[in-house]
């Protein structure tokens, strides 16, 4: 019964720290997205949809990013 105790919380550990780092990659990946949108307005002039618009930003990104900015 230990083992199967141990192999558990092994695994639920292993399952647990994948997520941690996907969800960490992800908010790696919109911040970075974020400052060049920031960098975009600021050099050319350009709102926040036109810089998204020129970077292709999926609809779904865009939600989320203008709520930062």
């Amino acid at each position: 019964m230990c083992e199967a105790v141990e192999k558990y919380a092994k695994d639920y550990a292993k399952e647990y720290a994948e997520k941690y780092a996907e969800q960490k990659a992800e908010i790696v990946r919109l911040n970075s997205l974020l400052e060049s949108i920031k960098n975009l307005m600021e050099s050319m002039k350009w709102s926040a949809e036109q810089a998204m618009s020129a970077m292709k930003v999926s609809e779904a990104d865009r939600d989320m990013l203008l709520k930062e900015l």
